[in-house]
Order: structure tokens, then sequence, then C-alpha cells
């Protein structure tokens, strides 16, 4: 007979060995979900920066570092930086300001250079993933957006408690905007300190603006007038233009500008920005127009090599605005342009973005990963533009209730998420793809021919869009119809207004419900289960609308689906132009 206390022994090493295999067996789902959770979070991706090039010394010095800050744009940084990293060339060389804070539906990180950095890469490592790029090809060559390159340069600030006579170095800061810009040189950059606002009219410059430009940087050292680190400096004004060049003989290109709030209360063809060299570089730029009308746009630029990047756009034009005011407006001969990131809506006047050139057409244009809502005429408009001597290409737009009119009151114009057109005739097909696109079109305009989703009236590729109609107006504007779709167009998804369009260069369209997630309020990405997932076609972009590698294949839209992943917040800016978006 055995001794009952090796029962009870026998008994209790049972029990534990069920309990440690069960411990053990849940730790391993645990990991098991921590993996497919660190799965489920995309790799952080760098879109832009502000500058791109900047000194490692000479500016305020703080902790040991004095050289240029630099805003770095993207998203999945996290909330706060915890044990994430980021380097430039490799070396941990650059103080962290701050880390991952909110711009529109993406982030932001802010470093100042230290002096031992060198030229190279800024790499940002989060949860031990390293950052990609939104790589795009212009101008002949790509452009990576974590480049920076170190180099000589002033560095100079405007503060509240400057002076005009001081020298302009921090500490010693100027006091006012317009002589700041009139005293720096090619390779200077400026910080633009909290509370400092402006409205008067440029007194050294005047050109009835509150900061005219008058010199120039050069391609490898522009001049940059910036936003300090948490500052939104203001220019609020009833002057017709906020910072321009004026049109005289000269030269007066090759700028950076980001950070700023403008506000024009002017009536007669305001402008918040207006320039005509080209060269210019507009980043996380707050602007809006309330009065505007005539024959221009609240930011109005010409000349080539042109890059617009993370705007936030509202409020522009009057219900009695002419059909030629925009929000955005290209023109002028410009070839080479870059339009991304930003957020353009409450557009009271017509476009919300425009290409225009009288008798000449543009090449070289991208614009991708816009959102776009609430506009009078079309979301993009590409009215005269040309394939032929270079991409014309929009890709992962977000556009919703857009071209929804009425009419302005000097005639009718176009109502699409997307209107492309030219003065000549080109061969080379426009590249339209990865775009979604919900309610264009305006029921009531006397002239529905140039109403509905797109309107395509030159050769053009279109892949991989979502059209969602819900609106009674067609996929494709009824004038041009399917006459300039391209042999290629293939895997659209068309739904809401019937089936899809029968166009002979057309294959592979969906009409399924793409389950979006709301088209109320709206909501646009998809749902688990939308048959929009993994219906793309190739080629597609690496990176969606929020910046998620795509899958392969990829979903159909601006959207690719992540589970578990939570989008950022729409912006949602104030309407009231007194009040300033930080």
């Amino acid at each position: 007979m055995r001794d009952p206390k090796s029962k009870i022994t026998a008994r209790m090493a049972s029990f534990l060995s069920v309990r440690i295999w069960s411990i053990l067996f849940l730790m391993a789902l645990s990991l098991v979900g921590a993996s497919a959770a660190s799965a489920q979070s995309p790799q952080p991706v760098i879109f832009f920066t502000d500058i791109q090039s900047g000194p490692n010394s000479g500016g305020e010095t703080v902790s040991g570092f004095a050289g240029a800050y630099v805003a770095i744009y993207g998203n999945f940084f996290g909330s706060s930086q915890g044990s994430s990293t980021i380097t430039l060339n490799g070396a941990n060389c650059l103080r962290v300001v701050s880390w991952g804070s909110a711009w529109l539906w993406y982030q932001k990180i802010v470093v100042q250079l230290g002096s031992s950095c060198a030229s190279g890469n800024f790499s940002i490592s989060v949860g031990g993933q390293a950052s990609t790029n939104a790589i795009i090809t212009i101008n002949g060559g790509t452009i990576n957006p974590s480049k920076f390159t170190v180099r000589s340069g002033n560095i100079r600030c405007v503060s509240t408690s400057g002076s005009d006579s001081n020298s302009g170095a921090f500490p010693s800061c100027w006091s006012t905007l317009p002589k700041a810009v009139h005293a720096v040189a090619a390779g200077d950059t400026i910080y633009v300190e909290s509370g400092v606002t402006a409205s008067g009219q440029d007194p050294i410059a005047s050109f009835n603006a509150v900061v005219a430009i008058t010199s120039a940087g050069t391609s490898t050292s522009p001049i940059a007038l910036l936003a300090y680190p948490g500052a939104t400096p203001v220019i609020n004004t009833s002057q017709q233009y906020g910072i321009r060049t004026p049109q005289i003989s000269g030269t007066f290109n090759n700028w950076v500008i980001a950070g700023f709030s403008i506000t024009t209360t002017a009536s007669d063809n305001p402008e918040a920005f207006n320039f005509f060299q080209g060269n210019f570089r507009l980043v996380a730029n707050t602007f809006s127009c309330p009065n505007g009308t005539g024959q221009s746009a609240c930011a109005e630029i010409g000349g080539n090599l042109n890059f617009m990047y993370g705007s936030n756009v509202n409020n522009v034009g009057t219900s009695n605005s002419d059909k030629t005011y925009h929000a955005i407006y290209f023109s002028e001969q410009n070839d080479h342009t870059e339009v991304g990131w930003n957020s353009v809506q409450n557009v009271r006047g017509c476009r919300g973005i425009q290409f225009f050139q009288s008798g000449f057409d543009s090449t070289d244009l991208h614009v991708h990963d816009n959102l776009i809502h609430d506009i009078k005429c079309d979301a993009i408009n590409f009215a005269t533009v040309n394939p032929d001597g270079g991409t014309v290409e929009a890709y992962n737009n977000v556009m919703y209730n857009v071209g929804k009119g009425p009419d302005p009151h000097d005639g009718s114009a176009n109502y699409a998420c997307i209107n492309i057109e030219a003065n000549n005739n080109h061969t080379t097909p426009a590249q339209l793809y990865n775009n979604t696109c919900l309610n264009g079109g305006d029921p009531t305009t006397a002239d529905p021919s140039d109403s509905g989703g797109y309107t395509v009236a030159i050769p053009s590729v279109l892949r991989n869009n979502l059209v969602y109609q819900t609106n009674g107006q067609p996929y494709l504007g009824p004038g041009p119809g399917c006459g300039h779709i391209s042999s290629g167009s293939k895997n659209n998804a068309f739904f809401g207004n019937g089936g899809a369009p029968s166009c002979s260069g057309m294959s592979g369209s969906l009409t399924a419900n793409p389950l979006v997630v709301s088209t109320s309020t709206p909501d646009l990405h998809l749902q688990s289960g939308s048959p929009m997932i993994g219906a793309a076609s190739t080629p597609a972009p690496a990176l969606d609308f929020e910046g998620k590698v795509r899958t392969n294949p990829g979903a159909v839209g601006a959207y690719e689906f992540s589970a578990g992943v939570a989008a950022n917040p729409k912006p949602n800016p104030p309407t009231s132009p007194s009040l300033v978006v930080h």
C-alpha cells in the first residue's frame, strides 16, 4: 500500500505539470499575439521635410546643439519617442525637440542638428522597424525625402522680444518679418518664433504685400523662412498679398517657406502666396482667403520646379466668386511640379487644385496623397497638360463632395474629382491611379457634359481607381465619355450609379459594394471583407494615402487595408479665418 503522502505528492506534481504547461501555452499565445500585433504595425515612413539642407552650427544653442532645426513629416512614428530613434547619416548626432505630433492625418518629428552631423539620410526606427520613404521621380531624377545636406549658411531669428537693429543671430533676434526677409542672402535660414504676427504692407518693398521677396537663394543654398519649433507665425491682413514675389525684373527664387498661417481678407484677387519665378518649396502652411474673387487663387504659383507639401487650405472664396478663382493655381509655364499630402477644403470659389496656362501645356506633374473635399468645381483640374514631355499623374488622392456646384455667377465650369485636358494634341497617356472619389459632379449645372466622377479629354490610363457615386452623376463626364480612356485602363471600381462604363480601353472593372466605413461622415477606409482588398492591378504606388506599404496585389483606391491599424483623424480645421490651426 502506497503512502497517502506519496499520493498527495503525485497529485501536486501532476497539478503543477498541468499549470506549467498551461502557463507556457498562454505565454506562447501571448508571443504569437504580440508578433501578430507587431506585424500589423506599419513601419515608419518619411513623406517630406521642411528643409533639405542647412548648417550644423551657428544657431540657437540648446544642450550643446546649435545647428538648424528640421521638421520631418511622415507617419507611424508613435505618439512619444520611447525607445524609438532617429539618426542622420547613421549617426546619433541629433537633438529631438518633439516626437510624433499630429499634422493633418499624419505626424511630424522636429530635430536639431549637432556639430558632428554630416550629410546623409535621416533614418527613423520604431519598434525595431526602420523607416521607408515616399519616393517619386521628377525632372529626370529621383527625390529621396530623407536625404539632407549639411552646408554652410547663417541662422537668423525673428522674435517679439527682438529689435530690427539687432544682428538677427540667436539670441539677438530681429522683430519683424520684412526686416528678416530683406536682410538675408542665399543659404540663410530664418526661424520665426511664437507670437510674431504681421498685417501691414511691407515697408521696405511694398508691392501691396505683407512680405515681398526681393532676393534669391540658389538650388543648393536656398533661403528658408521657417516657423520656429512649436510656433505658428501669423499673417492676417486686408492686403491683397500675404507673401509674394513682385512682377518686376530681377531674380527672386529658391526659397523655402514653412509653418505659416496666412489669411488675407481682401476681396479683389487676394492671394496668401503669389510666386512667378519657380523653385519654391512650400511646406505645412495654413492659408485662407474667405472673401476671394477674381482671376487668381489663394495660392498662385508660376515657373518650374515648385513643391507644395502639407498645406492646410480652408475657407476659400464666397458664393459669388468668379469661376476663375481657385484654392491652389499653378499658372504660367509650370513644369516639374509636385503637390502632395495637402488638405484642400471648403472652396466656395471654384477649383481645389488647378493647372492652367493660356496656349501652353505643362509637363512632369505629380499630384498625389491629397485630401480634397467640399469644392464647388473640380477637385483636381489638369486643364492644360502635356504627358508627352514627362509624366502627368494623379494617385492616392482622396476626394469627396467635389464639383458639387452650383454654377458660378459668371457661367458653368467643370465638376469632377479629376478633370484632364490640353491645349494641344498629345499621344502619351496621363496616369490616373489608386484615387478614391466619392460624389463628384453637380446635378444642377447648366452644362452636364462636364459633370461626373472623372472628365477625361486627353489620352489617360485609369487604373485601380474607386469611383463611388451616390449623387446621381455619371462615373465619367458624358462630354468626353470613354473617348480618351487608353488601353491598359483596368481594375477600376464603379459603384452607386449602375454598372461600369463600357469603354473599349478598360478591362477588369469591379461593380460590387466597396464596403467603405462610411459615406456620410465620410470615412473612405475599407472595411474587412471589402472586395477592393487585393483587387488592384500593377503597377501601383508603393505606399497608400496614409503611408502604409501596399500588399501585392494591393487594394483598389487610395487606402490599403490593414487589420487592427487605427487611422489618424482627418483634419478638421476651423472655418473662421481669425483662428489659427497649430
